[in-house]
This record gives structure tokens, C-alpha cells and sequence, in this order.
């Protein structure tokens, strides 16, 4: 895409934001959706932080392809540091806010410290305005939306969030992205094939992921939360079955990024590294429970992980070693 990708910093203490643009470095290395996030929340969330507390910080992004054919509505992935666990945790919500939220200018909010007053955001080409509000109530029971204001943006004393904007979604290959969703809308009523590898065990410089969880990855991070398309489906526009070769198809033809198989496993290895890492950090490793046991298994324990040249280098997120040192 030739529309210009940017990342807001944005302190509610202060009502103020710094925005900067989303590289292409990092794009190669995470795409976009939760796969920067994740980067952006190893970066500037704090060691061993308060969920509930203004130090915790939430980041809400766009899918990687929110708004254009492949995914005109998208998804918006808010990632933080789970009231439950004290680990990363993520919510998608499908609906036109990921696509708004990108016509406004950004797709990624980097949410820091605490408004001292109710605050509802006004995200407008490319500005972002800080809207004292009093009284605001939201009595749905079913509003996703909802939840995730309980959930996610109440300590930081966000009630609310607009976008709109004019910024221009444009895409490499309007013709042929028109021409590949148009021949998966008639094979809609296809079935999904499996391929019998689900077994198979992806190694890496960190530890081990069964090819089962990559490909869990491929659709639920690299296809819903990467690339924005809709949740609660293992299939892309048309009921197409979203795989490695759909993705990078898809990828291409709307942002001229060329990306083959291996490449798409490596930046799915690397989001379940990053998350994995952290988690480790933040005490998994050392608690009860099956996924620590999991974690232990293949290898993903602070012994093994806490390596720049081992693990950290290979894994070209070495930028981030002075956070996990």
C-alpha cells in the first residue's frame, strides 16, 4: 500500500501523542495487526507491571490489510497485560473501527499512563484529541465494545474512541485483488482439505512450535490479527481456505509485498516467540499449570530464551535485548 502506516504514542496523563511511521523493516519482520503489537508491548511495557495500573500500557491496531477487499471492515486487536493471568493477552473485535481507524491515519495506538478525567479519543486524519466526557454510560450486555472498554481501557480512563478520517487505502493491484477475491466468491461452497502435517515440529532458535500451532497462527494471528480479516473463520473473503499461499496472495496484490511460505512461518515463529519470551519473563516458567508445563517442554524456559546471540539475534529482534536482559 502506498498509504502512509504510522504509530501513535499516545500519553493520557498528558494528553499529548507522538507519532512516527511503521517501517518496512518492521513490517518484513511482523507485518502488521498484532504482529507489531506485540513488538511495540515487549518494547515499552514495564517489567513485572500492574495490569491494573497507569504503568500498564494498551495497544489497539488494525489488521495489515483492514479496509481494503480483502477485509473492507477488518479487525481490531487490543493487546495489554491480562487482569487474569499477568500475561500478554488479546481481544479481536470484527466491525468497521479497524478500517476508520486506518482512513483516520494510524494502525496502531500505543495507550500509556491514565487520563485524569474521563476521556473519550478523536482520531481525524492524522490528529488525535483528547475530549473530557462525564456521565458516559454503556448499558449493552452483548456490545463487545463494551467489554473492551471494561476490560482493557478502564484504567486508563478511556470511555471512549472515534475515528474518521480521508486518508487513502490504495492498494498495489486493484485489479487483481478484484479478480482473486471475485474467484473465491465462486468457490464459496468448497470444503476446507487437510493436508495430514499437523503433527509436524517447527524448530527455531527459541524453542519448538508444532506446524499444528503455526498454521493456528497462520489463521488466527498471521490471518485475523496480522492481516485483519475476519475472526471466527478459518477462511478468508469467499469461504476460501486461508493457508500459507492465500495469505502471501493476498499480501502481494494489495501491498506489493512479496513474502513465500517460509518467510510466513518465520514472522508466525517469531510473534509466538516475542509473546512467549515475555510471558517467560514475567513469571510463567516458574508457575503451575499445563502451559508452563507446555512451555518447559519445548524448550521455552529463561535459560534457553534470555540469549542475544543464540536467540534474540537469529530471531531479528535483537533491538529488543535491552528489555529482557
Amino acid at each position: 500500500m502506498t498509504t502512509d502506516r504510522r504509530i501513535a504514542l499516545v500519553d493520557l496523563g498528558r494528553c499529548e501523542a507522538e507519532t512516527f511511521p511503521v517501517s518496512m523493516d518492521l513490517e518484513q519482520r511482523f507485518l502488521g495487526g498484532s504482529g507489531v503489537a506485540t513488538y511495540l508491548f515487549c518494547k515499552h511495557a514495564p517489567k513485572m507491571v500492574d495490569p491494573g495500573s497507569a504503568d500498564n500500557i494498551c495497544i489497539i491496531s488494525a489488521g495489515y490489510l483492514s479496509g481494503t477487499l480483502s477485509a473492507p471492515l477488518g479487525t481490531a486487536v487490543l493487546t495489554s497485560k491480562s487482569f487474569a493471568t499477568g500475561l500478554m493477552a488479546r481481544v479481536c473485535v470484527d466491525g468497521p473501527f479497524a478500517a476508520q481507524m486506518r482512513r483516520a491515519g494510524f494502525d496502531h495506538l500505543v495507550l500509556k499512563g491514565r487520563a485524569k478525567n474521563e476521556t473519550c479519543l478523536l482520531i481525524r486524519d492524522g490528529r488525535i484529541e483528547f475530549k473530557e466526557v462525564h456521565g458516559l454510560k454503556d448499558n449493552s450486555l452483548f456490545d463487545p465494545c463494551a467489554v473492551l472498554r471494561k476490560d482493557f481501557l478502564a484504567a486508563k480512563n478511556v470511555v471512549a474512541m472515534a475515528c474518521s478520517g480521508t486518508v487513502a487505502l490504495e492498494v498495489k493491484d486493484p485489479e487483481g485483488i478484484i479478480a482473486y477475491e471475485k474467484k473465491f466468491l465462486e468457490s464459496i461452497d468448497e470444503p476446507l482439505t487437510q493436508n495430514g502435517q499437523d503433527s509436524q515440529i517447527m524448530g527455531g532458535p527459541a524453542g519448538s512450535v508444532d506446524l499444528a500451532e503455526i498454521k493456528q497462527t497462520l489463521v488466527q494471528i498471521l490471518g485475523v490479527q496480522c492481516l485483519g480479516l475476519p475472526s471466527g473463520t478459518k477462511r478468508g473473503v469467499g469461504g476460501s481456505e486461508l493457508n500459507f499461499q492465500t495469505a502471501a496472495d493476498r499480501i502481494v496484490l494489495n501491498t506489493g509485498l512479496a513474502l513465500n511460505e517460509d518467510e510466513l512461518k518465520q514472522i508466525a515463529y517469531r510473534c509466538i516467540a516475542m509473546e512467549r519470551i515475555y510471558n517467560v519473563r514475567e513469571g510463567i516458567a516458574t508457575s503451575q499449570g499445563q502451559q508452563a508445563d507446555d512451555y518447559r517442554k519445548n524448550g521455552w524456559t529463561r535459560e534457553t530464551l534470555l540469549k542475544k546471540a543464540k536467540v534474540f539475534d537469529p530471531l531479528r529482534i535483537d533491538d529488543l535485548w535491552s528489555r529482557f536482559k
